[in-house]
């Protein structure tokens, strides 16, 4: 089997590099990581535009493909480490997996002005003592809308089972909770169900050491 490997961002700040590490260690496959410092450096955006299409991080390489999006990473490697020889990113279900995609479709291009006001530094690093302005008020009440609509008090799960976009959706109500802003007591749990896995406690160990 071609060696995987995946360029992602020195800080370990990237919720898209998130996504595709959890992904990774989900699917128990081996592979290397090569940092990259933000900004990418011009002569650097400019190699790994030629070979992966867009010169954005995470960058995953398989053999000869270089592929960015962290959307596309996972689906590829859904696809190409299939189930049942390897554990599911995807719900098995057809409308599951259907609104699986919708969800991080959303959490990617919805929720501007949430992620503007709290960042993931708050989530992997400090949080910033800041009131979240009335745009973002609007994105988190609409998150918790939707994740309320998804998980029932209890669950630890979106679906039947577990999959990458619950990956996702736990870390955009981490970044509420990383603030202690209000949220749902059975979503706070959800959220940290998912932060109590296997491949979300890999990704936070190599986070860099606060000072």
């Amino acid at each position: 089997m071609a060696e995987l490997k995946l360029y992602t961002d020195a800080s370990w700040m990237s919720p898209w590099s998130f996504h595709a590490i959890v992904a990774l260690e989900e699917k128990r496959l081996t592979y290397k990581i090569e940092t990259v410092k933000f900004p990418i450096p011009p002569n650097q955006k400019a190699e790994l535009q030629g070979r992966a299409l867009l010169g954005k991080i995470p960058i995953l390489v398989h053999g000869d493909l270089w592929l960015s999006e962290s959307l596309a990473i996972s689906e590829y490697l859904a696809e190409s480490f299939p189930a049942p020889a390897y554990p599911r990113l995807f719900p098995a279900h057809l409308g599951d997996r259907a609104r699986a995609r919708q969800v991080m479709s959303y959490v990617r291009t919805s929720l501007g002005a949430l992620r503007e006001d709290r960042p993931t530094s708050g989530v992997f690093g400090r949080a910033v003592e800041k009131p979240l302005g009335d745009k973002a008020k609007l994105d988190a009440a609409d998150l918790l809308r939707v994740a309320n609509a998804l998980v029932e008090p209890g669950k630890t799960s979106m679906f039947a089972e577990w999959c990458i976009a619950d990956a996702d959706l736990a870390l955009s109500l981490m970044r509420l909770i990383g603030h202690e802003d209000p949220v749902p007591q059975h979503l706070i749990d959800y959220a940290m169900a998912q932060w109590d896995r296997r491949s979300v406690r890999r990704y936070i160990a190599h986070l860099p050491t606060r000072s």
